[in-house]
């Protein structure tokens, strides 16, 4: 069989077109037939690498048989920022499966990824079961929240500020300010198309698959300025509202527009998708039963390439003066990309230091009782504070000595649950 792995030209619109009709087939989604939004997805891709392995003796040697797309982005940590490559529309048709195509082309993003200076590689997985041997993990996690309006009644009062309806296309200058301002661990960018996406100013949605169009609320605080919005639809089945983006800067402005949401007329239900995992609204209501979390899902997995850039780059805890702030890392790494002893120096800010001390020592030669073993998938998870070292250490997947651990395990812990707030 004559495969090949092929970069392709963004000039090439024919070829775009065949790719992007690939990787729709491989999500079980229609391939696009409308010119114009065909157009409207080529320009999704500019700035991306787009790769597309071909079988020259298939029936329609112009398709794509696997399908992956790639581009740079920030990536936020806790405390601080680094480069990062997200990697999307994985697909390997089924008549390709198990002949290592799908390994070929992550190692060969994962050694882009590296020669580009990318300090770790993001995805989200429609499979749980298959990135884990590439060294991902999962690192947040996010809610869908149902709210019964007939049940709602709030502890507090109204948030002195104003809601606004409006057009979600006259968000177009506030709401990525408003993004921008509220990046949290978790997040990355947002580039132009995925605005115009979500904003209805093209035909692609980003949100409503098939139901109701968007629309718009912004809240203002008593001095007249912008502090969040929510896009939102009417779903489906009569009477339900559907949250799909909520942006805020401060506690009141959440408040403002999810008490705006749950009370609007005739609703029977309002559904808020991708909630952050310590959503605090709820406390606000006299009646917590009157939300149900319906689902509980993993949206990103991270691949760490570079240990000490990205140690480097974070804030941790420093929990008093008698907790050990030197903590050395023995991570192994199957794909060989981020394998070693490493130290990492945290002052007593929480800024830190990570070094590479050489390759992990043999266990028969070991003398540092105080190293903690874990993969680079397990480094991977606990990056940005969502899953706690102590219980990777309770599920047997990080060791080391009581105390070596208890002490990472306090360095990782963030006040605020990391969140994805942007697929891709």
């Amino acid at each position: 069989m004559n495969l090949r792995t092929v970069e392709l030209d963004h000039t090439d619109h024919a070829a775009l077109d065949l790719w992007w009709g690939a990787a729709s087939r491989g999500f079980l989604s229609k391939p696009e037939t409308d010119v114009a939004v065909r157009a409207e997805r080529r320009q999704l891709l500019v700035g991306s690498s787009i790769l597309g392995v071909y079988d020259d003796t298939a029936a329609e040697p112009l398709v794509p048989v696997a399908t992956l797309g790639s581009f740079p982005t920030a990536f936020s940590i806790p405390g601080g920022t680094v480069r990062a490559l997200a990697i999307t529309e994985v697909t390997v048709s089924t008549s390709h499966e198990r002949r290592g195509i799908a390994r070929s082309l992550m190692e060969n993003r994962l050694h882009h990824a590296q020669a580009t200076g990318a300090a770790v590689v993001a995805l989200t997985a429609s499979e749980a079961t298959i990135y884990g041997r590439y060294g991902f993990a999962p690192s947040t996690w996010e809610y869908t929240h149902e709210v019964d309006p007939k049940r709602v009644a709030w502890r507090g009062a109204p948030p002195a500020g104003r809601v606004h309806t409006l057009d979600p296309r006259s968000l177009a200058i506030v709401a990525p300010e408003l993004f921008e301002r509220s990046r949290g661990a978790g997040d990355i960018d947002r580039g132009v198309a995925w605005w115009k996406q979500a904003l209805r100013e093209v035909t692609i949605r980003h949100f409503s698959h098939g139901e109701g169009d968007t629309l718009a609320l912004r809240y203002d605080d008593a001095d007249g300025e912008p502090q969040g919005y929510a896009l939102y639809r009417v779903g489906e089945e009569w009477g339900t509202i559907v949250v799909d983006d909520l942006v805020t800067t401060t506690p009141e402005a959440r408040y403002a527009l999810w008490r705006h949401l749950t009370g609007i007329s005739l609703t029977t239900k309002v559904t808020f998708h991708q909630a952050p995992a310590d959503e605090a609204i709820p406390w606000r209501l006299v009646d917590r039963r009157a939300v149900k979390t319906t689902a509980r899902a993993d949206s990103l997995w991270l691949r760490i390439v570079d240990v000490p850039t990205v140690l480097g780059a974070r804030r941790f805890t420093v929990p008093g003066p008698s907790t050990p702030r030197e903590h050395v890392l023995d991570v192994s790494d199957a794909l060989g990309f981020a394998e070693g002893r490493f130290v990492l120096r945290i002052d007593e800010r929480g800024a830190a230091v990570a070094e590479r001390l050489g390759d992990v020592p043999e266990s028969d030669t070991d003398t540092d009782t105080d190293a903690v073993r874990l993969t680079i998938n397990e480094l991977s998870a606990v990056l940005l504070g969502g899953p706690r070292v102590s219980a990777l250490a309770e599920a047997g997947l990080i060791t080391g000595s009581a105390d070596a651990v208890g002490a990472l395990d306090l360095a990782f812990v963030t006040e605020q649950a990391p969140f994805l707030r942007t697929h891709f």
